[in-house]
């Protein structure tokens, strides 16, 4: 059985948009810096966080950005593995899932986007300063939706441990161990 926590709707840039995000997250711009174009908010007792980014759109034309055919999503989850020391093709991170979205699953755009996907994997990656062997397993959830009439990506990340080291810095707040399984679908076990 799934039980829904209790949501609140917040206004992500300086009210332009919203999104219902659980009541236990807090907004990362109160106690840091963040860039002008992202959102962050995060639990850290979970150590987890949605991060909501505006970012000028960049076209699969053989640049190596992201393609639509393929889903950006997944390009973008690749860019992240890769930044995050969690290459794909190194197996320290894998993708589980893609799938397109129609307009119909996105009903408050009215259709105005090009192309939108999802995609859904995991990534062992270490926090901050943590050493290579305190890396945690993460669910990683990239969500993509390219407004062409106006040259952007909306992107959406979900990040949640799984499986937090014993040597990471994330261990006091959350315990070490196996946090969760399930969650966005992964099938991590």
């Amino acid at each position: 059985m799934v039980t829904c926590e209790p949501t609140t709707s917040r206004a992500l840039y300086g009210g332009a948009m919203s999104a219902r995000l659980p009541d236990r997250y807090v907004d990362v711009s109160d106690f840091r810096p963040v860039p002008d174009n992202q959102e962050m908010w995060t639990d850290a007792s979970r150590d987890e966080s949605v991060i909501v980014e505006i970012l000028e759109r960049v076209d699969g034309d053989g640049s190596g950005g992201p393609s639509d055919a393929e889903g950006a999503a997944a390009w973008f989850f690749r860019d992240l593995a890769e930044v995050n020391d969690a290459a794909v093709a190194s197996g320290v991170s894998q993708i589980l899932s893609v799938f397109h979205l129609s307009p119909g699953d996105l009903p408050a755009l009215g259709g105005a986007f090009a192309a939108a996907s999802v995609c859904v994997g995991w990534q062992r990656v270490a926090k901050g300063r943590d050493r290579d062997d305190a890396r945690n397993l993460v669910e990683v959830l990239v969500a993509n939706v390219r407004l062409e009439a106006v040259g952007t990506d909306l992107l959406v990340t979900l990040n949640r441990p799984l499986v937090v080291a014993q040597g990471s810095s994330a261990a006091p707040q959350t315990g070490a161990g196996v946090m969760g399984v399930g969650g966005f679908g992964s099938g991590v076990d």
